[in-house]
């Protein structure tokens, strides 16, 4: 249902509400019976439900041209693993972390396991 369906839906429904409670109303004002009232607000009621709730066709005829769509988002980067870095490791050897225990040998200190 588009906006102007919903302003056309929500006035329908308020004059088969009112229509209903005034002849209600007078009807049982005549008879001296507020059942009769009553039954008549059901009516109205039962009535506007039918015609307003459901999303017939004559509640979208002014339907709304929506902008398109763009990606917001850049596309997502691919996590690069420490091991498979493309280029050398901390030490500025090259080969990720072969080169990097190699290097941490050359330095003295113990290779790092992979």
């Amino acid at each position: 249902m588009d906006f102007v369906g919903q302003l056309f839906c929500e006035r329908t429904f308020q004059f088969f509400i009112l229509l209903s409670g005034i002849i209600g109303w007078i009807m049982g004002y005549m008879r001296q019976d507020f059942k009769i009232t009553c039954y008549f607000l059901a009516c109205g009621s039962a009535l506007s439900a039918v015609v307003c709730l459901p999303d017939w066709p004559w509640w979208n005829r002014h339907p709304l041209d929506w902008l398109p769509a763009r990606n917001s988002l850049p596309p997502p980067k691919k996590r690069v693993k420490e091991g498979e870095r493309k280029h050398g490791a901390a030490d500025g050897t090259a080969g990720g972390a072969k080169a990097g225990a190699a290097g941490a040998a050359k330095k003295g200190g113990k290779p790092k396991k992979a």
